[in-house]
């Protein structure tokens, strides 16, 4: 634009600040924004509030605070989207104690609380496994007749699957579903993740149809995670769902074409190994389907099914 005699004005530099953050370009982003920095043209709330929200993706809540000073010392205007950047700042470097003291300055601002401020809070907790905060911070929307999201749900049940709390995750999950929320690929992921932690893959695997059955289609994330959790409760029990199920998330992934990387493929394969050696027959079902063994033989080259001494093998959790 320069080059062709145009001047940039307030408007052009936001959008073009606001463009690389959203394209995780932090490096354009605040170089322009520095060169909004010269006489004649002065940031407004808007632009602040973009480049907080830059540095707070970083977790560097060092900058937005920093801007947030400039901002309120210019004697802009300060609104719900601007202390959800120093929030997001707080939470992404896990100062959850400075997050809810913003939370409590916007309070006596008398700047109401939507549903992305308490989303940004619970994510927050969530991070660090702490399901009762967590749990207040729901009461207190509600309380305060803020409505929870697709979002607010999945973070709850996120930090309920991470502290172990399966009841509370399931609970839920159910409530979500009363209220006209219908679980999302992120929701049954983050479920299946909490019930293969919790090493009760029979849930996992329950978790894993319903999802389906909801038209949601699996990806390589909850694919190897179900194997995990199979492989591990394998060495340990002979149960023959186990067995089916395996077989059923191999054929699966075969004809969905995906694969899974070399040190997944090791791990696998020495799992593999030590189910065998320990009597269990899981490799005989394997060979009927020739999926997994097809998968780590032939595409990564992974000798899964011939006689290994070797000791050194990898831990099943």
């Amino acid at each position: 634009m320069k080059w062709n005699g145009i001047k940039h004005n307030m408007k052009t530099y936001s959008m073009l600040i606001n463009g690389f953050i959203k394209l995780k370009d932090w490096a354009n982003a605040f170089a322009i924004f520095d060169e909004i920095l010269v006489p004649g043209i002065t940031p407004n709330e808007h632009t602040y509030t973009t480049i907080m929200h830059g540095y707070a993706s970083l977790g560097d809540t060092g900058k937005a605070f920093e801007y947030f000073s400039i901002l309120k010392n210019e004697g802009l205007d300060v609104d719900v989207f601007t202390y959800e950047a120093l929030r997001k700042a707080c939470c992404k470097a896990g100062r959850m104690q400075s997050a809810l003291a913003v939370t409590k300055e916007m309070h006596s601002r008398k700047i109401p609380r939507n549903t992305i401020v308490y989303n940004i809070l619970i994510d927050g907790w969530a991070k660090r496994g702490d399901v009762w905060e967590a749990a207040d911070l729901m009461q207190q929307m509600k309380q305060e007749g803020v409505q929870p999201d697709i979002w607010t749900y999945t973070s709850f049940i996120n930090v309920c699957c991470k502290a172990g709390d399966m009841l509370r995750a399931g609970k839920t999950m159910k409530e979500m579903e009363a209220v006209g929320w219908n679980p999302n690929l992120k929701t049954y992921t983050t479920l299946i993740h909490g019930w293969a932690r919790a090493s009760l893959p029979e849930k996992a695997l329950k978790c894993f149809e319903d999802m389906k059955s909801a038209g949601l289609k699996p990806d390589g994330v909850v694919y190897h995670c179900l194997m995990r959790s199979l492989l591990s409760r394998a060495s340990v029990a002979a149960e023959d769902y186990i067995y089916s199920g395996v077989q059923h998330i191999c054929a699966e992934m075969v004809e969905s074409g995906l694969t899974v990387d070399m040190g997944t493929a090791v791990h696998w394969a020495r799992c593999l190994r030590k189910i065998e050696r320990g009597g269990g027959d899981i490799m005989k079902h394997f060979r009927r389907r020739s999926c997994l063994i097809g998968m780590l033989d032939e595409i990564y080259g992974v000798e899964v099914s011939g006689d290994d001494d070797d000791d050194d093998d990898g831990d099943f959790d």
